[in-house]
């Protein structure tokens, strides 16, 4: 508006003065306004690859103590060996379960209407709603401090049914569906608390590799005609392949020396653009910011404070500056902390744990897992039931079996609380067994299906869902999981324990002649049942 009314009162001047004279001014007038135009100061934000080693805030600065032991493999401590145990971090993550809130049929009512706002038809629809909520608790200890800490998680989610267009068919539908859904519950909710956990350990000791190309920015002049953009560009062009180069585990040394022409070069664009005015603020405002923001990605952060603080006086956004500088502080304390002047250093992660390897042993039926063999089932009452299984169906029984009869197109659902065994027509015979299982996360013991491979005079081995190996002393109440912690770390030790009437075989599985295997198991199950 201001220069619309200047160049009014130009033209209106015309007439009291010579036209050479007007027409002078108002070529002064329009070339400074173009100058102006031409000096437009836009930024565009140029992303570029930043590198580096997350570190800790409670590291074990000697390497050699970067151990770590676990009751489980979802959880990795990265820049450390994980071994069987007494590792100097020791992790203890337990799974509570998964428990299901009061179930309700809901009733939805949807009316139709005319345009007059008439009712014209009304149906009522139905759906399962009920609430599923998990807990889990995390035990860390830290030899090297003498410190032990507590955590405890927890998750939950409410769900609803997809709807119905009567009670019983939404009612029917949960109640046959009911162990699925609880189960993928579970599964959500146990995978969302090992990762906070991951996230938990990583940060107090772990060094996690990191990498992105989409997270930092340079910002560089954008405006075609304002004369420094395009050496801005060449700028932002170089400053980008040098990052590029930089990776988290080599030094970062060559670069540092890189980047410092450039830094030369923003002071250069600052001193050149020293006005108060807002254009001017704002080319200082990126040269300021560039510089601060590449020294704190390449480990100095002493000069990124020193440009942010310059950052701030400048007054154009004083909070880019701020930022830079908490981020810097930040950093200084974790390279003191870490005894370091750097985040890009080797790591490495292993497992030398050396847990034993759980075979997974797939049931021997038709290549086409959908083809159903006959079974019978042999319930508490010994009444005898007959069904149709697939393999896949039989591979999931747990605390239910639950089977899909094709000619009913219904669920056929049997508790193991109410079934002794099950003969299938290829001769496999699943038992049901009272037993803690790893694969489930129990809290405690419970009847469960599972697959009979050794069933002899003295002991026997049984197979659950697969992939878990079962151990029942004849005679005994429960069964003992071959992959619950207690084997898992101390495999040979509890084996030994259901040899005592052996001392021979005692001597050969403290030996370690006996392995976490299916083949290596029998074995055992086998010589002992023959011992004398």
């Amino acid at each position: 508006m201001l220069e619309l009314t200047l160049f009014v009162n130009i033209i209106l001047t015309a007439n009291n003065c010579f036209m050479k004279k007007c027409i002078f001014l108002f070529i002064l007038f329009l070339g400074s306004q173009l100058s102006s135009f031409a000096q437009s100061a836009n930024l565009n934000r140029e992303y570029f690859k930043v590198s580096y080693v997350k570190l800790p805030s409670k590291p074990i600065l000697d390497n050699s103590k970067r151990i770590y032991s676990s009751n489980t493999s979802g959880i990795r401590l990265s820049g450390f060996t994980k071994i069987a145990a007494n590792g100097t971090i020791d992790l203890r993550f337990d799974f509570n379960g998964t428990k299901v809130g009061e179930v309700e049929i809901v009733k939805d009512k949807v009316e139709e209407k005319d345009k007059d706002g008439n009712v014209t038809s009304t149906k009522y629809y139905y759906s399962a709603v009920t609430s599923f909520s998990s807990s889990g608790s995390l035990s860390i200890n830290n030899s090297d401090s003498e410190e032990s800490d507590s955590y405890s998680y927890s998750e939950s989610d409410r769900y609803s049914s997809s709807t119905f267009t009567s009670y019983s068919a939404a009612s029917k539908y949960y109640n046959t569906n009911r162990y699925t859904i609880r189960n993928e519950f579970r599964t959500k909710h146990r995978k969302a608390m090992e990762s906070r956990v991951y996230y938990k350990i990583n940060s107090d000791y772990g060094y996690v590799p990191y990498t992105s190309t989409n997270s930092n920015n340079f910002w560089i002049l954008a405006s075609k005609k304002h004369p420094e953009t395009s050496k801005h560009q060449e700028v932002a062009e170089n400053l980008i392949r040098i990052f590029d180069e930089v990776e988290y585990d080599q030094p970062i040394d060559a670069q540092v020396e890189s980047v410092k022409k450039y830094e030369d070069y923003f002071n250069d664009v600052v001193s050149r653009y020293s006005g108060d005015d807002k254009k001017s603020k704002k080319i200082r405002y990126a040269s300021y910011y560039n510089t601060a923001l590449m020294y704190l990605k390449l480990d100095q952060p002493e000069k990124a404070k020193e440009y942010a603080e310059k950052l701030i006086a400048n007054d154009y956004d004083k909070n880019d500056g701020k930022r830079i500088i908490e981020g810097a502080d930040r950093l200084i304390e974790l390279l003191k902390a870490n005894a370091t002047t750097t985040r890009h250093l080797e790591v490495i992660t292993e497992d030398i744990s050396d847990e034993p390897v759980v075979t997974e042993v797939f049931v021997e039926t038709p290549e086409d897992n959908s083809e159903k063999s006959i079974a019978f089932l042999i319930t508490i009452e010994n009444d005898t039931l007959q069904t149709n299984v697939t393999a896949n169906e039989l591979s999931k029984m747990s605390s239910v079996a639950n089977f899909f009869n094709s000619e009913n197109e219904e669920q056929q659902i049997f508790e193991a609380t109410g079934v002794k065994k099950m003969v299938v027509a290829n001769g496999d015979i699943y038992v049901v067994v009272n037993f803690q299982s790893s694969i489930e996360s129990d809290s405690e013991p419970s009847l469960k299906f599972t697959k009979a491979l050794v069933e002899g005079a003295k002991f026997s081995l049984y197979e659950h869902m697969g992939s878990e190996f079962v151990l029942l002393l004849n005679g005994s109440e429960k069964g003992v999981s071959t992959m619950g912690k207690d084997f898992v770390f101390g495999f040979n030790k509890e084996l030994a324990s259901f040899c005592e009437s052996c001392p021979a075989l005692k001597t050969r599985v403290e030996a370690g002649e006996f392995k976490n295997t299916q083949e290596s198991l029998i074995a055992f199950s086998n010589a002992l049942n023959t011992c004398e």
